[in-house]
């Protein structure tokens, strides 16, 4: 049998925070941090959005404006007639007067055959180029503001502008329908000087509300931790104080059966053998006599061992491994199974997991000699990743029937710390019993 080496620090029974939690937020603080964790991504995600929209309306906007600006131009040029056959030198005039010059640096008016029938680049008059995917969207009524493409043909002499932003307007001629379409590039220098001041205010301020918010999240997240860990402290020492209560009282009913019942006992059963002496060997008084004898000496062997169990149950002062290496030595001693004890565990757990433990390891070598009629027993102290679990296996015939008293209270102990326990038979016959509690300290359960 392996027998653990005295630890030369027992744990104490105030019960300090497990050290392997390090500084825990909680639930309420682990919320917070999610919440501003997606506080900073909606900011972001609205840095961006916010000074789209705004380009997109700037530009509805302007095209709206152009679009009054081409209808007063058209109107001012027929009245019912053909609109493609424009007088070129009023058109020019028009042109320059309320367009060109106002941030516009190129018009050009389509047909529905493609041809540029008038532009302020000569050049293009007359021309006629495969129509873009906007161009055809105009013919169809659509006002179309975009980013012009100045790798196509007709837009060579464009290049030169910088950046610029175009707008398809459709001139709506009656009855005729959209027989011209105004296609008017615009300087884009102001425009995107506006959209980058706005999108720099944009996330300027949502970056600071965004920090802003994180911090109160954090400053929350840091204080409830801090108050969960002040409880989870008074808890400890709630329940190290009520140990305390318990040991003070365990002493006293010892030391109650003891005096007020076991030495009465004595007297009894020496009273009974003096009056044993004093009557005839054999006779019905003698007989009663020794019946009364017989019933004494049980009721006081059942004293003692109740008494013998209450002294060697561990109290505030417990080492876990070294307890169940001794329980194991007197189970061997008093009931004859051979039990081979092993131990990994090194997390120091709180007092209540350690004679919670304790507690079920004994039960559970009372039940292996009352009723496996097994000879050999295992038993091991195992530390999984997220709990320490004691394991009790033996050779006998299996666990029948529904758990007793002393395992029903063994599992409510260990319940309320947040273990449990699990009993199964084993290939071949026997019974596996093992008890767990979690690493993680659960006392606030």
């Amino acid at each position: 049998m392996e027998t653990p080496a005295r630890r030369e620090h027992p744990q104490r029974a105030s019960l300090e925070i497990n050290r392997r939690r390090g500084f825990d937020l909680g639930p309420v603080g682990a919320t917070a941090v999610v919440a501003g964790i997606a506080a900073i991504a909606v900011a972001a995600i609205l840095a961006v959005i916010i000074p789209d929209v705004v380009e997109r309306h700037l530009l509805d906007t302007e095209a709206a404006s152009i679009h009054d600006t081409v209808n007063k131009i058209a109107g001012s040029l027929y009245t019912g007639g053909d609109p493609t056959e424009l007088n070129p030198d009023s058109l020019q005039t028009l042109v320059e007067r309320f367009l060109l010059g106002r941030e516009i640096v190129r018009v050009k008016i389509w047909d529905p055959s493609g041809t540029i029938v008038f532009s302020d680049e000569e050049r293009l008059i007359g021309s006629t180029y495969t129509m873009s995917h906007d161009l055809v969207a105009a013919f169809s009524g659509e006002l179309i503001s975009e980013t012009p493409d100045l790798t196509r043909p007709e837009n060579r002499y464009d290049s030169t502008f910088g950046e610029l932003r175009e707008y398809y307007i459709p001139v709506d001629s009656g009855p005729q329908g959209i027989e011209v379409v105004f296609e008017v590039y615009q300087a884009a220098d102001r425009l995107v000087n506006t959209v980058a001041d706005i999108r720099s205010a944009v996330r300027a301020a949502l970056g600071v509300g965004a920090v802003m918010l994180l911090a109160a999240l954090t400053a929350a997240a840091i204080a409830n931790a801090r108050a969960e860990r002040r409880r989870q402290a008074r808890s400890q020492r709630l329940i190290g104080q009520l140990i305390e209560i318990r040991e003070d009282e365990r002493t006293r009913i010892i030391g109650a059966l003891h005096d007020d019942i076991g030495q009465p006992l004595y007297r009894i059963l020496f009273g009974l053998q003096a009056a044993r002496g004093m009557v005839e060997d054999g006779s019905d008084v003698e007989r009663e006599l020794a019946n009364l004898d017989g019933l004494v000496r049980d009721v006081d062997g059942t004293l003692r061992t109740e008494l013998t169990a209450l002294r060697e149950e561990p109290g505030v002062e417990i080492d876990l491994e070294l307890a169940l290496a001794e329980l194991v030595e007197i189970t061997e001693s008093e009931t004859g199974l051979e039990i081979d004890f092993a131990s990994d565990v090194e997390t120091d757990l709180p007092l209540p997991h350690r004679a919670t433990l304790y507690r079920a390891a004994r039960e559970a070598l009372t039940n292996v000699d009352r009723h496996a009629h097994a000879d050999h027993v295992i038993v091991q102290l195992i530390e999984g990743r997220d709990s320490t679990m004691l394991e009790v296996i033996d050779n006998g015939a299996g666990s029948m029937g529904s758990p007793g008293l002393g395992l029903t209270t063994t599992m409510d102990r260990l319940e309320a710390i947040g273990g449990g326990i699990d009993i199964t038979n084993t290939k071949g016959g026997g019974t596996r019993f093992i008890a767990w509690v979690p690493l993680e300290h659960t006392v606030n359960q």
